[in-house]
């Protein structure tokens, strides 16, 4: 019931929500590098294959010579991988959070049945890939091996079959197109890559985009009201006199409220809610506004009705023309028919009128709650201050101050999401860097070539580059739909008893991502060109390959 062990509570559940999804994600791109590396390395690899076997050695001590080396590489990247990230990440996010909260220092937990998964994956990617690509060479002679793989065959590509853009193409373009759609494993295995990418900057930039505003939006369009008092006995007409007083020119109006805790049972389930209970007769306007999620304003409850925020009617399946029942501790209880559900971001309330409530319960209704709006160039501070120093007053609580507590929890996020966007940032790079290295290896002969047919430096990098970039574009694009996808699931996943979400998306973030993924691009194509420019001419004519 402690409001900081709750906040602390609820920023544990989306650090939660978010591990949950993102180590399967980046898993999964990460054993696509891992297949690409180990069959490109096996394939370059076949002459001396081919060598092994015809000296006799055996298939198993020649292939075991390459599962060694995949599987140290695997071993050792997934020690260092585990072991650095159950240290860095849980202190950057201790960090975060430490700004907020006053927290012993961090008891660090090693999860062995987490590092045996993650060992086994890797393994079983890396060293399976090396095996299978193994056993698809040495099911060749050692005559043929020894002899240079055969070219892949050319053919049309279906851009080609559109004769109005085809013909439009300049010469170059048309190759680098015909290349990209001809090595069908490259291109799919870019783009997958990229779109991964693409993918966690759209999450990360949504996460933050569906949290950083819930504040700001339950008190600005919700919770209008300025102040919110707590006396302690009941409002009569004495003390409403005594408050009216004190609140004197400083305040534009006031609404006495019947606001308590009570147990909300929808079906099977029971769940501790806010009942928010108001005298007809008054205008709510001022200070609260119950609409639903598409701005449209709610009717008022009549009697034996009631309205609750669309967060608590989902997570419990109550829909409108249902029933529910409230009930005190003491036993008593009224059944309610909802009659509508409104928009709500902070904590969970049941919205009726006193003439139900005491109507249905049988008693009088103890109102102990008043919400303030401020006058003009009235200081919310002064105001509460003044109200604290009344005898009956309990605490005054500054719509601001509960705002401003939830904007900083809320912001403490921006690091989490700065480390995922740094993380898609490295597996961009690694996904375009290794694609990329790949392809100028298997194409030395041909870049060679170009060169000696008298290609300028930026002419080479254009012809090779060029179909990153369209590469870049396609997975960029395909991003943005599993990204949006992503985000939907991660939000999801992230379960916050006493906050609701927005689960959206800003335009801007969008084009944020596909920004950073083409200077990821940009980023590996600048890095490459230097070792365009070592190709030597000579040297890359004269071999076999």
């Amino acid at each position: 019931t402690n409001i900081g062990y709750v906040c602390f509570e609820n920023d544990s559940s989306i650090v939660d929500g978010i591990a949950n999804v993102f180590p399967v994600f980046f898993f999964a791109v990460a054993a696509l590098v891992c297949i690409t590396t180990m069959n490109r390395m096996v394939e370059e690899q076949r002459t001396q294959i081919g060598v092994l076997k015809a000296l006799g050695y055996s298939e198993f001590r020649i292939m075991g010579k390459y599962l060694f080396y995949s599987g140290s590489a695997a071993v050792l990247g997934c020690l260092i991988g585990f072991f650095g990230g159950t240290w860095l990440f849980p202190k950057v996010i201790w960090t975060a959070y430490g700004i907020m909260y006053r927290m012993e220092s961090l008891q660090y937990v090693f999860d062995w049945k987490l590092a045996v998964i993650s060992l086994a994956v890797s393994c079983l990617c890396s060293i399976g890939t090396t095996w299978l690509s193994c056993r698809y060479e040495l099911g060749e002679v050692a005559a043929e091996l020894m002899r240079p793989k055969a070219p892949k065959a050319g053919k049309r590509v279906l851009l080609e079959r559109v004769p109005f853009i085809w013909k439009r193409l300049k010469f170059l373009y048309k190759v680098s197109y015909r290349n990209i759609f001809r090595y069908k494993k490259r291109f799919f295995m870019m783009v997958i890559g990229i779109s991964g990418c693409t993918a966690l900057l759209v999450t990360g930039f949504g996460i933050k985009d569906s949290i950083a505003n819930v504040a700001s939006d339950q008190f600005h369009q919700i919770q209008v009201y300025d102040l919110g008092v707590t006396f302690g006995r009941t409002v009569d007409a004495s003390l409403e006199e005594d408050f009216r007083e004190t609140l004197g020119e400083r305040a534009e109006g006031y609404l006495v409220v019947l606001e308590t805790a009570m147990d909300m049972k929808a079906g099977e389930e029971v769940k501790s809610v806010n009942l928010l209970a108001f005298d007809e007769e008054k205008d709510l306007t001022p200070y609260l506004s119950l609409h639903d999620t598409k701005d449209v304003p709610l009717a008022l409850p009549g009697p034996g009705e009631c309205v609750l925020n669309e967060k608590l009617a989902d997570d419990y399946g109550v829909e409108i023309g249902d029933t529910i029942r409230l009930q005190e501790e003491g036993g008593r209880f009224m059944d309610l028919k909802v009659v509508g559900k409104n928009e709500n971001f902070i904590y969970n309330y049941v919205y009726t009128t006193l003439q139900t409530y005491e109507s249905l319960m049988g008693q009088k209704a103890e109102c102990k709650t008043a919400y303030v709006n401020t006058a003009e160039d009235v200081d919310a501070h002064l105001l509460s201050a003044s109200l604290m120093r009344m005898e009956d007053v309990a605490s005054v609580t500054v719509n601001a101050d509960t705002e401003e507590r939830f904007s900083n929890m809320m912001q403490s996020l921006d690091l989490i999401v700065l480390v995922v966007i740094l993380c898609a940032a490295g597996l961009a790079f690694i996904v375009l860097y290794n694609l990329t290295n790949i392809n100028i290896t298997e194409r030395v002969r041909e870049i060679a070539t170009i060169k000696v047919l008298g290609f300028y430096q930026k002419e080479t990098g254009a012809y090779v580059f060029r179909e990153n970039v369209v590469l870049t574009l396609i997975g960029a694009l395909a991003g943005l739909v599993l990204g949006y996808f992503l985000h939907q699931y991660v939000m999801n996943e992230i379960r916050v008893d006493m906050v609701t979400f927005q689960i959206h998306v800003k335009p801007l973030s969008y084009l944020y991502s596909i920004a950073l993924t083409f200077a990821f691009s940009w980023f590996v194509n600048g890095i490459m060109g230097k070792k365009l420019d070592g190709i030597s001419m000579t040297e890359s004519l004269k071999s076999v390959d």
